[in-house]
């Protein structure tokens, strides 16, 4: 049966300030990665150890807290990125948002720009949202792996946070396993939906509206 530690939802603040005295900075350069600000890194955590309090979700131990508030973290960071980001397209005029890229060889090329930034944007959403559904200890690993490992090895940044090298290797490769599989399951499910669509779109066949009709009303005549 699962027991809290005494007094430590009660002394969370305290343990936090304790989380942050140690951690702070190599959390301040994961943000600032993201954000390419090191002006809003400050807020991101602040806002972070905010929601970490207002929730106050029981916590058997202190390194129990220190994975919840880099995930908290992890989230606000993200949440501040999208957030910017929409506040500059705001600022963008019509305009400029859709002239046509230096080097387009036809008016396609703008739509086709558009729909890998739209592809592109999806991907991330996804990768985020997956990243979010790990198990705590999976998304630390891949965090200090992949995310903010500064070119260090697995081993390396083991020994940089007191994980040994065969614990953190089996969650880097069972977190990156269970982040495959959300995409993959994820992506078929968007492609599917997206044929369904299209397939009902081409089965209008009522008042002589349909896909194969108009793929032959469009086929040139021969001569």
């Amino acid at each position: 049966m699962h027991t809290e530690e005494p007094g430590m939802t009660e002394n969370l603040r305290s343990v936090l300030g304790s989380i942050l005295d140690s951690n702070t900075g190599k959390w301040r350069r994961f943000i600032e990665a993201i954000l390419k600000n090191d002006v809003d890194a400050e807020d991101v955590i602040q806002e972070a150890v905010r929601r970490v309090l207002a929730r106050n979700c029981p916590l058997s131990s202190e390194e129990q807290a220190r994975m919840y508030l880099a995930r908290a973290i992890g989230n606000a960071a993200m949440e501040f990125y999208n957030s910017r980001k929409r506040e500059r397209l705001r600022y963008i005029p019509i305009r400029d948002n859709t002239l046509l890229p230096d080097n387009a060889s036809s008016p396609y090329a703008c739509i086709e720009e558009r729909e890998k930034s739209i592809e592109k944007d999806l991907l991330l959403q996804l990768l985020h949202e997956g990243l979010t559904r790990l198990p705590l200890k999976q998304h630390e690993a891949l965090r200090l792996t992949i995310l903010e490992s500064g070119g260090l090895s697995i081993r390396d940044v083991g020994i940089t946070n007191g994980i040994p090298y065969s614990t953190l290797r089996h969650r880097n490769k069972q977190g990156l396993r269970r982040l495959r599989r959300f995409l993959e399951h994820e992506l078929k499910n968007r492609i599917q939906k997206s044929g369904v669509r299209i397939q009902e779109l081409g089965s209008g066949n009522q008042d002589g509206i349909g896909g194969g009709d108009l793929c032959q009303a469009q086929k040139p005549s021969e001569s």
